[in-house]
């Protein structure tokens, strides 16, 4: 009986232990199923204390904590809400964004207000104005919005790394006894401060996020329904535009403006400078990359200019007739700018390039002053007086009389004197053809404007005025650019050319020619885009070609857009431009009696293959299309391949082995087969030899390949020349050798720093035959200084009476 109450009493006690160890482990998985999900909420820091509160579980008594695993969790607290309160504190792209938005908001205001309650007496211009600045706030807020969705996100994921604080049963226990607050009392209350100012600055940075979201929300909305109702204002424009807006102009005075018209009209102009100013100052970083482009080419032709005055040599510019270069590189460059300046800003608003232009009319006044013969320039500054004159008619709204009669005058006088630049100009400037064509545009427009406002269509006649003046001023100055850039490519070859010590001349015109298209396509694009900008009909056009070019198409399963096609031609063409003369700009015309340096050659070799490869590659890209289309006309190409084209094939990948391989390079004097002659040109697909009778032999790379090479000058350019001469009129051997080895060694295209060779091969009557060896200096010499030799040795026998016998 006694045994059997001690079974029960230890089976009591077992099934307690057995109850506390269940309950004690549930509540432990519990708190580590709460923690988990914690824990995925937070980043590095929490799973710092994730490892504490697991030390923690691991000695359920914390009384076991050593005062290290305190003073190491109080660690890792503190640099966590270091971490939080620096990473909380608000950037410097946030903070500047604060201003934009302050100064985007003002602005809105007063767009809002004239879109909305001013669109009466708003033009043409005023109206494009608006639309370009809305369409640029749009885009900015877009940015702006970004930014702060992205800032916020970080500040959320600081804050849940702040929660699992909260449950941490140590930092309780430190908080709790008192034992350990008065171990740690400083350093908790310093955590306390910190924990305060982590929590206090994450909620403030937060908040102001907020903030800004709201605003930039709020801005987004006001700028969507702006533009909205500007575009509905330019969609009706047209009517008003080409309707009769005021009396025929022999009908006299008839424009009345009362005060509240008087306010609106300076409301809509004050609106359209504050439109203006805020997209100058939103646009610096654009005028950066312009000035870049500016100090760039400066540097550049300083560079080219200090090398002909430190060579002496700024005479041999004299042939290529330069008008604006070297003398005025300076102002160039801000030529160079100031007609660039439209491709930088393809959205910039008609009062921008108004500006730009009287910028560039200012510098060519100062460029052309000894530039161009004086009745050419009186008419220019006539011009440029028209010009300036027909800008201040863009701030009439409600012309009078007079305003009209003086519109009619400018456009007579813009006409008369039009004519007379066309038959002035003469030889004086480049791209005549182009220039001629925008001159009698010039003129045709005026007469237009003349007959609109006679018909009282003010608006249009201001307009076609405006746009006949700036493409006219725009036309010269793209002219004068152009000349700068073909100058200043012919600057670099010549500069190159002195630098390699490279005298003889060459011919220039087809490289010029090459690069003349190049640049008129670009003029051209510059002109439209400010001819256009004027006219008032860049933007839809400019949309319009937008979505043709980019819309996509199909050809069976195959898609593609006319853009990516247009594209992939023209990166196909410059790449092919520039790999074919490269060697210009580095002094290397391909020319015979240039080569020099075989290994430059070779280099100029491999950047010409790099440059075309980078260019299909670069090609291909742009087109858009997708890597699997490439990869079935891969598979169709080799199926070519297989089928006929080895030859071609074999060819390329023979070029590239020639290039980099070079068994034979640039400049080598080779025998191939049965041909011999100098290298002049390795292609990727052939390759050509310059032959000593002129002829240019053409051989594909794989016959180069397949042939005996024979290469005179791979190593070095001497050659070993041999002489049999039979010699009579001494039988003294050692005054034989003697006479012909001066007559050798008085030769100047021999190497004299190795002796020629005399050898004895058979003696004769009162004479010896013999064999004379010689190294010539240059490979390509070898008959030159076989002839010298031999009429030296004629004159050296017949002074020492001895006789040479054929």
């Amino acid at each position: 009986m006694k045994n059997i109450s001690k079974v029960l009493i230890y089976s009591v006690v077992l099934l307690l232990l057995s109850t506390t160890l269940h309950a004690q482990v549930r509540k432990d998985s519990l708190f580590k199923r709460d923690t988990s999900v914690k824990s995925d909420t937070s980043r590095h820091d929490t799973t710092r204390f994730r490892r504490s509160q697991q030390l923690a579980l691991l000695f359920a008594d914390t009384a076991k904590l050593t005062t290290s695993d305190y003073q190491l969790l109080i660690e890792k607290t503190f640099n966590l809400l270091n971490n939080v309160a620096n990473k909380s504190e608000l950037g410097l792209a946030v903070t500047s964004l604060k201003g934009r938005l302050a100064d985007s908001d003002s602005t809105l205001a007063v767009l809002k207000d004239n879109v909305l309650n001013n669109s009466s007496v708003l033009n043409l211009r005023n109206l494009q104005v608006f639309h370009t600045l809305l369409q640029n706030l749009k885009e900015e807020l877009k940015e702006h919005r970004t930014l702060l969705d992205s800032t916020e996100n970080d500040l959320v994921d600081l804050r849940n790394t702040l929660r699992p604080l909260a449950g941490d049963t140590v930092l309780r226990q430190v908080w709790r006894d008192s034992t350990l607050r008065q171990q740690f009392g400083s350093q908790l209350k310093d955590m306390r401060q910190a924990f305060r100012d982590a929590t206090g600055g994450l909620k403030s940075s937060l908040a102001e996020i907020n903030l800004l979201q709201a605003r930039t929300s709020s801005s987004i909305i006001t700028t969507n329904q702006l533009l909205s109702r500007v575009n509905t204002l330019l969609a009706t424009s047209a009517t008003r535009i080409f309707g009769k807006e005021y009396t025929y102009l022999w009908e006299g005075d008839t424009s009345h403006l009362s005060d509240s018209t008087r306010n609106s009209l300076a409301k809509a102009y004050n609106g359209e400078q504050r439109a203006v100013r805020y997209y100058f100052k939103g646009s610096r970083s654009k005028r950066l990359y312009l000035l870049l482009i500016g100090f760039l080419f400066f540097g550049w032709m300083f560079r080219n200019i200090r090398t002909l005055k430190k060579h002496k040599a700024l005479s041999a510019l004299d042939r290529f007739k330069f008008v604006y270069l070297p003398s005025g590189y300076i102002v160039s460059a801000f030529v160079l700018m100031l007609c660039l300046a439209p491709f930088f800003d393809l959205h910039a608003p008609s009062a921008y390039i108004e500006f730009v232009q009287f910028l560039l009319l200012v510098i060519l006044t100062i460029i052309c002053w000894k530039k161009w013969p004086r009745n050419l320039f009186v008419v220019w500054i006539v011009m440029a007086v028209l010009y300036i004159c027909f800008a201040f008619t863009h701030h009439i709204v409600n012309p009078t009389l007079g305003q009209r009669l003086w519109l009619v005058a400018l456009n007579v006088l813009s006409v008369v004197f039009g004519m007379r630049f066309l038959t002035r100009m003469k030889d004086y400037l480049h791209l005549k053809g182009f220039l001629r064509f925008v001159i009698i545009l010039h003129n045709v427009m005026n007469v237009l404007s003349l007959l609109c406002n006679i018909g009282g269509r003010y608006t249009l006649a201001q307009m076609l005025g405006n746009a006949a003046i700036f493409a006219f001023m725009q036309a010269i100055g793209l002219a004068v650019f152009s000349k700068i850039c073909i100058e200043a490519i012919l600057l670099q070859i010549v500069s190159s050319r002195v630098k390699r010590g490279i005298q003889a001349q060459f011919d220039f015109q087809s490289m010029l020619d090459s690069f003349r298209r190049l640049v008129l396509f670009l003029v051209v694009v510059l002109w439209m885009i400010v001819f256009t900008t004027n006219l008032n009909i860049y933007n839809p056009l400019l949309d319009g070609l937008t979505s043709v070019l980019s819309t996509p198409r199909r050809i069976g399963e195959a898609s593609f857009t006319l853009g990516g096609v247009l594209l992939f031609f023209l990166i196909i063409w410059v790449a092919h431009l520039l790999q074919k003369y490269v060697g210009y700009f580095f002094g290397d015309t391909d020319a015979d009696e240039e080569i020099q340096n075989k290994g430059q050659r070779s280099r100029l070799l491999i950047a010409r293959l790099i440059l075309l490869c980078l260019g299909y590659l670069l090609a291909v890209a742009a087109s858009g299309v997708p890597i699997d289309k490439i990869t079935i006309v891969l598979g169709a190409l080799g199926v070519g391949i297989g089928l006929g084209l080895q030859n071609i094939v074999n060819n390329f990948v023979s070029g590239i082995i020639l290039i980099f391989d070079r068994p034979l390079q640039i400049g080598d004097i080779v025998e191939v087969g049965d041909q011999a002659g100098r290298v002049r040109e390795i292609g990727i697909r052939s390759s050509t030899l310059l032959t000593n009778d002129g002829a240019e032999v053409i051989i594909p790379n794989g016959d180069i390949l397949s042939e005996q090479i024979v290469n005179w000058t791979h190593s070095h350019n001497q050659r070993r020349l041999e002489l049999e001469l039979v010699i009579k009129g001494s039988d003294d051997m050692e005054q034989v050798c003697s006479v012909v080895k001066q007559a050798v060694l008085g030769s100047r295209n021999i190497v004299k720093e190795r002796e020629p060779q005399v050898l004895f091969m058979k003696l004769q009557e009162n004479g010896f035959t013999l064999k004379v060896f010689f190294w010539c200096r240059e490979v390509a010499k070898s008959e030159e200084a076989r002839s010298e030799v031999l009429q030296l040795l004629h004159e050296n026998l017949m002074k020492n009476n001895l006789v040479q016998v054929a």
